[in-house]
């Protein structure tokens, strides 16, 4: 009788499992990068003009908020490719599992209530990688955006 657990994984599957872990993170960080420099961009063009109309204490504001919100609808994005491919893959029956999943990987929060199927689980320490790496860069971007503004002060 065999013990029970996960069917042990083929080389050619892992292969396939890691291909497709690391050829995603590596869009979604070309995504990100993408993103983070079109806000820069965007705050370059902006951000005097802003400044010189509605002065620094509400302009200032403004701009922070706006890159809060740019960067978090890009997490939200970034995590929903995630999820859109746990469900096309069927390692969950919704979109919204996947989602979950996705989140709490990302976050490295990984609650761990539910988990990915042989041999896709190797994807889970790959997300939380990929999403500390992105959520670190948002950090120093969004670091850098306060800096400026508060040089204005």
């Amino acid at each position: 009788m065999k013990p029970p657990g996960p069917e042990p994984s083929s080389p050619a599957s892992l292969r396939r499992v890691y291909f497709t872990g690391i050829a995603l993170s590596a869009a979604l960080f070309a995504f990100h990068t993408w993103v983070i420099f079109e806000t820069a961009l965007l705050l370059t063009l902006t951000s005097a003009e802003a400044i010189r109309l509605m002065g620094v204490h509400v302009a200032g504001p403004l701009l922070i908020l706006g890159s809060f919100f740019i960067l978090f609808i890009t997490h939200l994005l970034e995590a929903a490719v995630w999820a859109l491919l746990f469900w096309r893959i069927r390692q969950f029956p919704t979109f919204g599992e996947g989602m979950y999943f996705a989140g709490t990987s990302l976050t490295a929060l990984g609650y761990g209530d539910i988990v990915l199927c042989a041999p896709w689980r190797g994807l889970g320490p790959l997300m939380a990688t990929n999403g500390l790496l992105m959520f670190g860069c948002s950090t120093a971007f969004l670091f850098f955006v306060i800096q400026h503004i508060w040089s204005r002060f």
